[in-house]
Order: structure tokens, then C-alpha cells, then sequence
């Protein structure tokens, strides 16, 4: 799947890892993303999920190494869960606009694909419907506003 992201035009992501101040947790966040500091792409103006426009957020780079890196830290199960334990809520962009959402806790994934990019997914036989999933909030196009402060 990251593979096919690379190949439709995706560049970064970013993603999310809980953690309770002073616990075991923060520990673990802090080492996650010290091992993605490798990949870093800075800051960007960047899609949020819901469609609520744009903002500045920390990303990083999608290549193959830091593929590798995701794939060793979610054990190869980007839908892995484990809140302060695992990375969560993984965006991945072309550009600056979703293309892959994978929200981990509702075991759910939006891509937003052109015709010809889901022809060509739909050649990697995943099992997947057509349509916004229950519990997505991103709309079918990016919301080219910014949101009020």
C-alpha cells in the first residue's frame, strides 16, 4: 500500500503518537519519533483531516527507507493498534492534500484516487468498497481554506 502511495504521487506523511506526560509512554513517543527524525520534512502547510483547510505540520519524507521504517514499527500492520504503545492516524500526501487517511482506532482507510490511480490500485486486489468510510471526516475534495485562529 505504501508502495502504491509512492507510485500516485505521495511524498509524506505524518502521524500521531499518544502518550501520557511522565509515563512509560512519553518514552516510547519520544523514541518513535526520534527514529523518523532520519526522514524529517520540516514543517509544511499541510491538509487536516475533516476538512477543516490547512495548516503548518511536521511531516516526513515517504521513501523507501522510511517505508521500511513504518513497516518495522507497526509490525508490517499499518491498522495496528495499541494506543501508547503504537504510532496512530497515519496521512499521507501528494502534495500538500490527503491521499491515503488510515484513522488506526476505527480500523478504517480513505484514499481519494483519480480514475486512472484506481485503476491501477485495484490491481493490487486489496479488499476495499468504494465511498467514505463510517467514521472518516475527510471530504472527497481538500478544503483549500485556512482555518480561523
Amino acid at each position: 500500500m505504501l508502495k502504491f502511495c509512492r507510485s500516485a504521487g505521495g511524498t509524506v506523511f505524518t502521524v500521531n503518537y499518544l502518550y501520557v506526560k511522565g509515563e512509560e509512554s512519553e518514552q516510547r513517543s519520544s523514541e518513535f519519533y526520534q527514529r523518523l527524525s532520519v526522514f524529517s520534512g520540516g514543517e509544511r502547510l499541510l491538509e487536516n483531516i475533516c476538512g477543516n483547510g490547512f495548516q503548518p505540520q511536521q511531516c516526513w519524507l515517504l521513501d523507501d527507507e522510511s517505508i521500511e521504517a513504518i513497516l518495522k514499527d507497526t509490525n508490517g500492520d499499518l491498522f495496528a493498534y495499541d494506543v501508547l504503545n503504537l504510532p496512530e492516524d497515519w496521512l499521507f500526501y501528494v502534495g500538500d492534500s490527503i491521499l491515503l487517511q488510515i484513522v488506526t482506532h476505527e480500523q478504517e482507510a480513505t484514499l481519494r484516487l483519480t480514475d486512472d490511480q484506481y485503476a491501477q490500485f485495484s490491481k493490487l486486489a486489496i479488499s476495499h468498497k468504494r465511498g467514505n468510510p463510517k467514521w472518516s471526516g475527510l471530504p472527497e475534495e481538500p478544503t483549500r481554506t485556512t482555518p480561523a485562529r
